[in-house]
Order: structure tokens, then sequence, then C-alpha cells
């Protein structure tokens, strides 16, 4: 069973993929992601420390390759980037760790004593440089959203987390375009983007320095992020996601931006768009940490 809202010029749920599934019990599910972050429904609480740890990665090789519905992005840490479409239109760039030995992980802040492995980091953005990140601030849109998909250890595989509401913690940094064309590129985020025009032909392949998270340090130097319980933003949207969404934007070039609009499906087609519309709140509770910046 499912519920469906229609809309104006026609257009349903399903064509948004903002499909509102309920459970077995035929009970709605009101924790559906993304959301906007409203200062009315907002608490600031004190949290211990966010610890990122294994991130920083200074040596080894990564190769980056588009399949056509998956292009994927190995090293000899096996570092891998895939490009992955789902429902045909929601194509997915993410970063993926697989060396058990060097997988970054988190822990801390809201996720009590559990420690959350690194699974991916996926991208998602829209067609206008004024929206295309999942989440806004007060119904302030960005331009990208990254999100680094953690999956807590307690349940021993990933698959085993997607029935427990703290089975995924996802750290999310918002990305906003600044300045007008022309304007130079962020050095560090250019790791990802300089590389994105040489996959685009499907079956290709290009090498690429293994130090392509670095950029996730400018949005840790400023404290304060959100946090509040909620969903996957893709099929099948189970609400196991403990979402932590730093409040402090990456900012970007139009052309690192305009990289991300380039790619291409299996069809040729250029992936123009691949965020979720927003849900409702439904009320839910979201926090704010202050007291303590992430470390």
């Amino acid at each position: 069973m499912r519920l469906v809202r229609k809309y104006k010029d026609g257009r349903k749920d399903h064509d948004l993929h903002t499909i509102i599934s309920t459970s077995s019990s035929g009970l709605p599910k009101w924790r559906q992601s993304p959301i906007d972050l409203k200062a009315t429904d907002t608490w600031t609480q004190k949290f211990p420390p966010l610890l990122l740890t294994g991130y920083w990665l200074k040596h080894g090789k990564a190769t980056m390759t588009n399949t056509g519905k998956t292009g994927s992005y190995k090293s000899s840490h096996n570092l891998t980037k895939n490009v992955s479409l789902n429902h045909l239109r929601y194509f997915i760039v993410n970063i993926e760790l697989l060396d058990q030995s060097t997988n970054p992980y988190l822990r801390g802040g809201p996720l009590s004593e559990d420690e959350f492995k690194l699974k991916n980091v996926q991208f998602r953005w829209g067609p206008s440089d004024c929206q295309g990140a999942e989440h806004s601030i007060n119904s302030v849109y960005y331009s990208m959203e990254a999100q680094a998909l953690h999956w807590n250890t307690r349940y021993g595989s990933l698959e085993k987390c997607y029935d427990k509401s703290d089975g995924i913690a996802i750290l999310s940094y918002l990305m906003q375009v600044v300045g007008c064309k022309g304007m130079s590129d962020n050095p560090t985020v250019s790791r990802v983007t300089d590389h994105l025009p040489k996959i685009k032909k499907t079956g290709s392949s290009v090498t690429v320095t293994p130090d392509c998270l670095w950029w996730i340090l400018q949005a840790c130097a400023a404290p304060g992020y959100f946090t509040y319980q909620g969903s996957l933003t893709v099929s099948p949207y189970n609400e196991c996601v403990i979402w932590i969404i730093i409040s402090h934007a990456i900012k970007i070039s139009s052309r690192q931006m305009d990289a991300f609009r380039n790619i291409y499906d299996y069809k040729w087609d250029p992936i123009v768009s691949n965020y979720r519309p927003q849900q409702l709140g439904c009320g839910r509770r979201i926090l704010y940490a202050t007291d303590y910046s992430i470390v």
C-alpha cells in the first residue's frame, strides 16, 4: 500500500521519486527525508565531539571509470568512486572505500557509543546553481549536497542496517556556487571535478589522486551541525538514518558545478538533476549542536 500525492501540473509523487510508502502494518511513514531545517523546529543541544577518523588519504593511486550505468573509482587502497543510475533519472556520483584496513569511520556526537563505517559519498545536484542540495536551512537552498553514508558496525553489515532506526548515519555537506562565470575553482573539490569530463564515454577511465575527500576539512573547520531522524532519499526510502548536516557550506565554482551536470547516462543524455524533493517535517525534532566542533 502507498500514498501518492498529485500536483497541479499533473505530476504525482512517483514521478518525482517521492513515493510515501507505508509499513507492513498499514501505518504511514512520517520520518522521510530530505526536509527544510527550520529554526522554529530546532533545539540546541550539547553533544560529545563528533569524530572523523581515516578520511585523509595521502598515498596510493586511484582510477575513475565510467561503465555506462555505473562509473567506478578504484585505488590501491580500493578507493572507489561510482557514478550509478537508479530509476533511470537517479544518476549518482559516489566515492566508496572498500579496503577494510583503512576504512574511515564516524563516532561521537548524536551517535552514542556506536561506530559507523563509511560506505560511500554520494552527490546530489539540480539544473540550477540556486537549488540542487536536498536539504535547506530556513528555506535557504544550496547548489549541491555531498552525503557520506556510514553504517552501524554494531549490526555486522550494511544489509542488516536498513530496518534499524539507528542503522545508518549520513554526514551531509552543503555546497554553494559563489561568484560569476570564470571565478576560480575550489582546489580541493577540483580533485574530483577535474576528472569528471574524462569519463563521459562509457567504458572510459582515468587515474586520479586518492586525496579526493580533503574538501571535507573545509566544512569541518567551522563548529555546528544539524541532526534529526529521517530516511534514505532513494528507493525504498527506509527510515533508518541519523542525519548530520554540516551548517557551513563549501564554496565551489560554477565550472565545477557544471562538471557534474555534464556527465552522461547510458543513453548519452546529460544528468542535470538527481535530488529528491523535500518531504514534510511532520513535527520532528531537529537538534543543533553548537558547543563542540568536529575534530
